[in-house]
Order: structure tokens, then sequence, then C-alpha cells
């Protein structure tokens, strides 16, 4: 029925694995099939009795998919998938209802349906008051350290108390003034969640006394995600064990390594307990060390902030992940798609780029912002410089224009060049109608404001004379349906040149029928987001790729030279090798530097300035020193741990020779004792020592 012969062994060896532990995390590349995973997994689990009643939550675009696929896999189960015409308020309560009172193979929801299912007051009460004395002890501590604590911080925490008791309040009020015909998830009698596409549940609330934690989110959290973790641990109160839920996704750890603490919370809370590990400053203690940098505030100011760029520990965490997962890259499932040929395309700077350069290069070292054509810096921004010329260099690579309105255009520009390929590629697969995605995050399609997007089509329909009517924006479709139509149309080659940013064209887009090229404009932050990037053309069912041009897609990512383009690439690359041996459990290191350039923070000035003056040996002096940093630092740890080892050892050895002297003595006594003791055949003591204790006066 699915016209499949079998299930890919991979998928045979996840679904094992989920019996076997009761759940995990499925962390499979995008394209290897983890619908038929969680069909298959949850029609298993129930047909061994080791479930009763499983549920799937997934994407709205992907729900329907999964439902069809489980009708044709298993035609005689007993599935309830319920419409958006379903899940209306009238109808809402007669669905709930329906769950609790029939015996399901399966239940498929939507993550927004499944978010609408009333959860139990009880376990929600017992989780927020955990949360609450955790951050008593935060607060208690924070007010402890007296000066070294800035108000903010105090306030911040001072706040997520109350809200906490509002929201206790109101839970003993709802459980004071409940109505019986109310069915809550504890009701329903689900003993097992699949997932789909979990991370999108990673802004889960956590509780640290360390102030704007990047790579967490929001410590409050989302309602989302609160309310799969009181699903999730009613399940686990049930069986008393960890897991209880499958969660699938191809980027389980989309760009930190702190990702992994909400993974670890949602799924392994006794494990965790069994560690010490109550909360997150608990668990970065033992396997994080905390860094400061700068970043831009939504209003565009320069403010401090922490993150967690170095890891200790690394094969104890790794481990601590691949215990419950089962990971596979495209390439150990052997799928039928095309590989993906990566061409960093160098183009040269142009001559306004040559002498803006210079200028980031003086600033960089003098922190003169007239330079830069902007006012003096405060010491604020002072601080942070070369977080603003980082933001520069950024914004020169890709176009002139987006600093200033007052720069021309250039054929040698990265917009030119670009425009050149995809004109070519046009041409090369005209008669195959083959596509191409472009990708910017920067200067994004705005219909009243110069933008990088509109240009590249002036160019493409004026310079290369392609119809404009087959270049279009995913930006242009404000709806569903006209999202869809976009889709249709790509895949069927009307449209032959789609733009987008990673957010709205790089997941979701199921548009590979005929894409024979991908070109990265810029380069995103996180690994995750130029892997789905590529993955719009890079996947199963690109059938023009697969017949016409050698099974092969090829991905551009343009890097002017003398930019921070290829740094840039190279570190994402390094971050994205990490994350996979971590998850691999093939990482070699027991510490690890994610680096200190992302979105929101600049970069080592000695770098910077090699890289804008092209010099390679300036770079490489530079990168030696780092490591020489590096060095010294580890240098300066080992000789602490080295002192206190000595000291230890030197502590234990008079210990131990108090204790071999105590030991003398008890022997001496004993083998007194037992050269003076008489006893009888029967081995009865015939000489006693008897005890006269002195006469009270």
């Amino acid at each position: 029925a699915l016209g499949i012969e079998d299930l890919y062994d991979s998928q045979k060896d996840a679904i094992y694995m989920l019996k076997s532990n009761n759940g995990g995390i499925c962390d499979h590349e995008v394209g290897a099939g983890k619908t038929l995973i969680m069909v298959g997994g949850a029609q298993e689990m129930k047909r061994l009795g080791l479930v009763h009643k499983p549920m799937i939550i997934a994407l709205k675009a992907n729900v329907h998919e999964i439902a069809e696929t489980y009708r044709k896999a298993y035609p005689l189960a007993k599935i309830l998938y319920p419409g958006k015409k379903d899940f209306t308020p009238q109808k809402r309560l007669k669905i709930f209802g329906d769950i609790k009172n029939n015996d399901w193979d399966c239940i498929i929801l939507t993550h927004d349906q499944f978010g609408m299912i009333p959860q139990s007051p009880e376990l929600q009460k017992e989780i927020l008051e955990a949360e609450l004395h955790s951050v008593e002890q935060n607060l208690d501590a924070l007010r402890n350290q007296g000066k070294d604590v800035s108000g903010a911080m105090l306030k911040g925490v001072e706040i997520r108390k109350k809200n906490l008791n509002v929201k206790l309040k109101t839970l003993e009020h709802d459980i004071e003034n409940r109505k019986d015909d109310v069915v809550d998830f504890k009701m329903m009698g689900i003993d097992h969640l699949f997932v789909d596409e979990s991370h999108k549940f990673k802004n889960l609330m956590f509780n640290t006394r360390h102030e704007r934690v990047a790579g967490l989110g929001n410590v409050q959290g989302s309602q989302k995600a609160l309310n799969l973790l009181f699903a999730i641990r009613t399940i686990q109160e049930r069986t008393g064990k960890d897991l209880g839920a499958t969660f699938l996704s191809g980027t389980t750890i989309s760009n930190s390594l702190t990702e992994l603490y909400c993974l670890f919370k949602f799924l392994r809370p006794n494990a965790l307990e069994r560690q010490g590990i109550n909360c997150f400053d608990a668990w970065a203690a033992i396997y994080a060390r905390k860094s400061i940098d700068y970043e831009f505030s939504v209003a565009n100011n320069i403010v401090q902030k922490e993150r967690f760029r170095h890891f200790i520990k690394v094969p104890e965490l790794s481990q601590f992940y691949t215990e419950i997962t089962d990971y596979r890259t495209a390439a150990d499932i052997g799928i039928d798609r095309p590989t993906k040929n990566e061409i960093l395309y160098h183009i040269p700077p142009t001559a306004e780029q040559e002498i803006f350069i210079k200028k980031l290069m003086e600033f960089a070292k003098t922190g003169n912002a007239e330079l830069l054509g902007r006012l003096p810096l405060s010491p604020t921004e002072q601080k942070a410089k070369m977080l603003i010329a980082t933001d520069y260099a950024r914004k020169m690579s890709l176009d002139m224009r987006l600093i200033s309105p007052r720069y021309a255009d250039d054929p040698g520009n990265k917009a030119s060049v670009c425009a050149g390929n995809i004109a070519k590629y046009y041409r090369d697969y005209n008669a195959q109608k083959g596509t191409q995605f472009v990708f910017s995050d920067l200067g994004t399609y705005k219909s009243d404001e110069w933008n990088i997007y509109s240009e590249i089509k002036r160019k493409l329909v004026h310079d290369h004379c392609i119809p404009a009517d087959e270049i279009r924006f995913i930006q242009e479709a404000r709806t569903e349906d006209q999202r869809k139509e976009l889709i249709k149309a790509t895949n069927e080659g009307r449209i032959r040149v789609l733009f987008g940013s990673t957010e709205m064209l790089g997941t979701g887009v199921n548009a590979q029928k005929r894409a024979v090229a991908v070109h990265h404009l810029d380069i995103p932050w996180r690994p995750s987001d130029l892997e789905q990037r590529d993955g719009r053309a890079v996947r199963k069912g690109n059938e023009i790729a697969k017949f016409f041009a050698g099974n092969k897609v090829d991905v551009f990512i343009y890097a002017v030279e003398k930019s921070l383009d290829a740094y840039k690439f190279n570190t994402l690359a390094n971050k994205q090798r990490f994350i996979g041996q971590l998850k691999s459990n093939t990482i070699a290191v027991r510490t690890l530097d994610e680096g200190g350039m992302d979105e929101v923070s600049g970069m080592n000035f000695s770098e910077y300035v090699a890289l804008l003056s092209g010099n390679t040996d300036l770079l490489e002096k530079a990168k030696v020193e780092k490591k020489i940093s590096v060095l010294e630092s580890e240098k300066h740890a080992f000789l602490r741990s080295k002192w206190s080892s000595s000291s230890k050892l030197e502590n234990l050895t008079e210990e131990l020779e108090t204790r071999s002297s105590r030991l003398e003595r008890f022997n001496a006594d004993w083998n007194n004792f037992q050269n003076r003791v008489q006893r009888s055949k029967d081995g009865n003591i015939l000489n006693p020592i008897h005890y006269m204790p002195k006469a009270v006066r």
C-alpha cells in the first residue's frame, strides 16, 4: 500500500530501540523516513502491550501525511485523526471524551491541537511548586551575594517568583472549582507521546542565577513547551521511569550544546536527579563554563550577555545523549537522494569595498566611529566595538547599499555574480525547467524599500532576459494557500527561481522536484539553518538532479575576499562537525569551545584585522596566538589541579601514616592478647579479663 518493499534497516533499529527503552530520541537526518518510525513504533508498542493508547503530535503541514501513511500501513488500525473543523470549541469536548472513552490504536493531532488539551491541575501544581522552590533558592543565593549582583538580575528572579505564585493560586482555584465533565490529559489514558519536529518545543522554562544566558531562550519558556512537560511528567509519574515519549527531529541540537539540558529535562529527570542536577545552574556547573560577550538589543543598544561556549566533560555529555538516542545520517541510511556539491565561491572585493575594509580595520583599532559615518561611540559601545565592526562587515560583504544608499551598483559585487550564476543554470536546465533556491537573511524582501532580493531579480530580468513571473519571493505568499501554490508552481517549473530567508523558505517547503542549485548570499549563524536550507534541494524526490545532473545539486556559498564570509563558513562547519561527533559519540576531546562569533557577538580583534587585510600570515599568526592563549589557560588550569592534587596527596599520605601506626599498635595488642589468653578444648577462654569499675565514694 505504501509502495515500498520494506522499511530501512535504520527504521527497524529505531523502532526496536523505542520498544526496548520505552521511548527516546530519533535523531535522523531530513528525509530519512521518520514518519514510518512513528507509525511503526506506535503500532508495534500497542501490539506488544507495551503501551495502550499512544499519541502522535506533528506540524499542521505534516499531520495529514502521517495519518494517511498510518491508514495505508495498517488498514485495520483504529486511529483518531480529527480535522480542523472537528476541533472547534463546540466540538473539542466531544473529541476529548472520545479519546478517553475509546480503545484507540493511535491518536494523531497537530502541535496546536495538542496544546488545547487541559493538563492535570494537581500535576501542574506539583511541577510549579518544585520550580518555585528552585527560584526561592536562587533568590536567597543572589541576596547573599550582596553588591556583586545587579539589580536587574535580582528583580528578574523576584518577578519570576511572583509569576509562579500567581500561577499556583490560579491552579488552586481551578482545583477547588473543577467541573466533573472536564477531561484532562491524565484522564485520557495516553501512555506514550511521539513528538515530531520536537525542536519546536525546545523553549522550556528553566531557573538560573545567570543573567541573559544565550542559547536557552527566555527563562519563562513557552506555554507550548510547558504543556508538553506536563504531559510527559504525567506519563512518567504513571510508569515511575524516565522517557515515556519519543522525540523525532533532524536538528535536536540546532546551535549550542546548552540545548541538551532542555532535552534531558523533558526525558531524563530521574537520571539528572541521580547526578544531583535539579536546575540549569547545576547542569552548567558540571558541563559548561561561562564567558562574557556583547550584543545588540531589540532597541539596537549594546548590552552585555553571558554565553556558555566552553564545554567540559564532553565525552560524558555525549554518552548521556547517545544512551537514549538513535542517531543516523543520510549516508548511514543510504537514502536515494542527490549529493551536495558545495562550492565556496570567492569574489574579489569591489573598489568601494576595498576602501571600506581599510576604514573598518582602522575603526577596529581606534574605535573612531566617524570613519563609518556614525556618531562617536558611547562608553558601552566602545566595549563592544568589535560587535559593531562585525555587523558592518556582514553588510559590506553582501552589498554596500545595505550600509548607505549613497553607494552605487557594481558589476563585480555579490548580487551581480550571483545573478550571473543563476542565469547560467537557468539556461543549462531550461529544457527540464530546472529550479533554483536563493537564500539570504540580510536585506530580505520589502515592497517599499531597496532590498537584495529585488535587486537580483532586476538584474535577472534586465541583464539576463529571464521572465519576471518566473522569479518569486516566498514573502509574497501571505496565506497558507498562496504558499502552497508557490510550492506547487516551483515543482511544476512555472517558477524557476525562488528567494527566501531561512525562517520562511528553509523549513516545510517540499519543492525539490526540479531543483538543480542552491545559492547562499549570506551564511546563517546556526549549523542547523544551513542544513535546512540545503535540504530544500538535497532530498529524496529530486527528479531533475537525479536524471539530468548526475544526481547532485550544486550549492554555492558566496564569499567576498578580505571579508568574514569564509571564516564564518568554516566556523559553522567546525561547529556542525563537533555537534555530529557528539551525537555519534565519536568526539575525542574532553573540552570544547563552540567559538565566539555568532549572530549576537563580535569576534577576536586580531583575527578580524587579519581576515580583512587578506594577509594569510597574519591570520596564521592570530590562530597561533589563540592556540597559545588556550594552552596557557589549560596550563594554569593544570597547575591549579596539580597543586590541589599535591595537597590532597600530602593529606592522604599523612593520614595513611597515622592509620598505619594505629594498625601496628592494634596488631601488637592483638598479638599480646593471643600470647596471654588460655582456652579450653571447646574454645572457651579460661582466664577472661574482668572489668572492675572503680567504687564510687
